[in-house]
Parts: C-alpha cells; sequence; structure tokens
C-alpha cells in the first residue's frame, strides 16, 4: 500500500530570444532599419506579425531555481 505525495513548486523565470534577422529582410519589410526600430518601439502589429516568421534562440533561466526563494505546496493526491 502507498501514498502518492504530490509537490508542486512555483518558479519565476526569464526567458530571452535571440533573433538575428537580415537587414534586407527588414528593409524589404519596413522601408529602413530606422522604421522597423519605430515599429518595435510602438509595438506595432506590422512588427509583432515580422516576428513571428522569424526563427530565434531561446534561453530560460529559472532563476528561482538557482537562488532559491520560490512558495511550494506539498498535497495527498491518493491515498488508501
Amino acid at each position: 500500500m502507498s501514498i502518492i505525495v504530490e509537490k508542486k513548486e512555483y518558479h519565476q523565470m526569464t526567458s530571452t530570444l535571440t533573433y538575428d534577422i537580415c537587414e534586407d529582410d527588414i528593409i524589404a519589410a519596413f522601408g529602413s532599419v530606422e522604421n522597423f526600430t519605430d515599429h518595435m518601439f510602438e509595438h506595432s502589429d506590422k512588427f509583432h506579425e515580422f516576428m513571428m516568421d522569424q526563427d530565434y534562440d531561446r534561453e530560460d533561466d529559472l532563476w528561482t531555481d538557482r537562488k532559491g526563494g520560490y512558495d511550494v505546496d506539498w498535497d495527498i493526491v491518493d491515498e488508501p
């Protein structure tokens, strides 16, 4: 006979997405790098749609796991 115990850890994570975009692609879509930058700072729909089509490298930093300070809940999920 056994009891199933569940531990939930609530972490915070920082995800860094790095895009390497060809300048010619930016100019083709926005007319210039400066115009692209304006759209980026305005969070325009055109900017977001363009970025959705780009490849990226993702790095996740689960910093609460490294430094501690996260909340934990324990629960019995199945018992006889």
